[in-house]
């Protein structure tokens, strides 16, 4: 017998001596209120008192029964004990053992995103196909290389990327350069430059173009990874953090003030910028007044000594996490991981297909007190053209990795 006949069954038994009980004492409270003195009939008249404490532990047996019935998840659910997740049934939420080994519990009402490439509605559609999941948030990276012009949407310069994503339904996590190069890599501006406002009228016009194009509610990552030194608005030093906190506050001012422009900001060094020495990642940070998230770029590449996985996550990724979450929690802020992805990189230290990665991200992310508000995987595959890194979990290289996202996300 399935447990929900079971269940259905103990329901009616009690239900029926409940009914039996009653009946009694309806019938002697009924000799008892005819009025008749006699001995026998007084003999009856405790009998209600007497049965009261009966009657009362099978009333309650009763509602505990139809309650296990109503709230339990047995009959069409299962827990996934690696990873507190639920699937099917009601969403009665689950424990999860944290990295502390407390217990916490676990929800996935984060949104999910992917970067497929410019421009690439499709490519989003078949990403979320592949691997089973409600992709919501498209990402995007306005142009770096080709001056302000090319980056501010001036004279329709990025139609090309806002009608793509016209009436797709997704939201865009956009990656905005805020010093753009020429096309020959030279940067046009500086953070000193920009703290002062400098480039305001730029970040106005992109505001407009945005909004025009119904964009207004995007996710803006303004100078992300800044704490590297792969871009033009690198800030390495503590006079560059500062200068470019200040000027994140300039360029969220200027954007704020355009009619209809509901951006979310986000700050969005990398993960290991709160950890790394000597790096003081509060410089750089401009003010909760100014940044609605706090972006974190994770991927799976380690210099730990084994280099494996379980090294990687506990050595390396897991005390980055910890402290990004002790930030963004002084901060009030939410976290999203607007790029994270398992890697083949050759000429580095990618871990290749590497589902342990994987699921313990997907799990990290997941503990409500670590306030998750999105996550955008970066499927990428440079390789074929010359490039330096398989990030494609839908190809052929990430088939154990690729199990482990949809286990965890679907």
């Amino acid at each position: 017998m399935d447990k929900g006949a079971l269940r259905r069954r103990r329901i009616w038994t009690i239900n029926l001596l409940v009914a039996c009980c009653l009946t009694s004492v309806f019938v002697s409270s009924a000799y008892a209120a005819t009025g008749d003195s006699s001995a026998s009939h007084r003999s009856d008249a405790p009998r209600l008192t007497a049965q009261t404490p009966a009657l009362l532990v099978l009333w309650g047996l009763r509602s505990e029964v139809i309650a296990t019935a109503f709230t339990t998840n047995s009959d069409t659910s299962a827990t996934d004990t690696s990873t507190g997740a639920v699937t099917g049934g009601l969403s009665t939420p689950t424990l999860s053992t944290t990295s502390t080994g407390q217990s916490e519990t676990v929800s996935s009402s984060f949104l999910q995103g992917t970067y497929m490439g410019p421009a690439d509605p499709a490519g989003v559609k078949s990403f979320a196909a592949a691997t089973s999941t409600d992709v919501t948030i498209a990402s995007d990276y306005l142009p770096a290389n080709n001056g302000w012009a090319g980056m501010d949407g001036a004279n329709g310069s990025i139609n090309w990327l806002t009608n793509g994503w016209k009436d797709s339904g997704y939201v865009l996590s956009l990656g905005v350069p805020i010093i753009p190069t020429n096309a020959s890599g030279a940067p046009q501006g500086s953070l000193g430059q920009g703290a002062l406002g400098s480039y305001n009228g730029y970040f106005t016009t992109l505001a407009n173009t945005l909004v025009a194009a119904g964009d207004g509610n995007a996710y803006l990552r303004l100078g992300w990874e800044f704490d590297g030194n792969w871009y033009a608005w690198q800030a390495q030093s503590l006079t560059a953090e500062e200068q470019y906190a200040a000027y994140f506050r300039q360029i969220v001012t200027a954007m704020r003030s355009v009619q209809g422009a509901a951006f979310r900001f986000v700050w969005n060094p990398d993960a290991g910028a709160f950890s790394e020495a000597g790096y003081s990642v509060m410089s750089a940070y401009p003010g909760s007044a100014y940044v609605d998230i706090i972006g974190l770029d994770l991927y799976d590449m380690s210099w730990s000594t084994p280099a494996t996985p379980q090294n990687a996550w506990t050595s390396t990724y897991l005390p980055e996490l910890s402290a990004a979450q002790n930030f963004a929690q002084s901060e009030g802020k939410p976290i999203a991981f607007c790029e994270w992805g398992a890697l083949i990189r050759p000429a580095d230290h990618g871990l290749g297909d590497d589902p342990l990665y994987i699921n313990s991200m997907i799990d990290w992310m997941k503990v409500p007190s670590h306030n998750v508000a999105y996550e955008s995987y970066f499927n990428s595959n440079t390789l074929a053209t010359g490039g330096g890194a398989d990030q494609n979990l839908i190809g052929v290289n990430f088939s154990n990795s690729r199990a482990a996202f949809i286990g965890g996300l679907s």
